[in-house]
């Protein structure tokens, strides 16, 4: 029996999903709150500069520790994104970063691999309570 074109893309599809969550860059980049956090924000933002992604990770540490962020916090924040966070989504095919520009956008994941970081993040947020 013959597949159809959209059961080829289907299969296709699924398989790269497979292929993804498989691979154990996948699992580091959801080992860090900071990059399950950043990877939510961009579930539903898609695109972000960096500077805006320091702040609203700032904002979710100030709630955690009940402290205000300074200036100089999310500037660290930001530093930590460039230097460290970004490059590990990057590594994990989740993200695409653009430092002339300083733009961090979602790749195209699939469905499974967004439900997989949906509920990273919100198992992340239940530890914390």
């Amino acid at each position: 029996m013959e597949k159809s074109h959209n059961q080829s893309s289907e299969a296709g599809r699924h398989t790269g999903s497979q292929q993804l969550v498989g691979e154990s860059a996948f699992y580091q980049a959801l080992a860090s709150t900071q990059r399950r956090r950043l990877l939510y924000y961009l579930l539903e933002s898609e695109e972000s500069t960096v500077q805006e992604l320091a702040t609203v990770l700032s904002g979710w540490e100030a709630t955690d520790t009940a402290r205000v962020q300074s200036d100089e916090d999310v500037r660290k924040v930001r530093n930590s994104l460039i230097h460290h966070h970004l490059p590990v989504l990057e590594e994990a095919e989740l993200i695409a970063y653009d430092s002339e520009a300083e733009t961090v956008t979602l790749a195209l994941v699939e469905p499974l691999v967004r439900d997989i970081i949906r509920v990273s993040f919100e198992a992340g947020q239940l530890e914390e309570l």
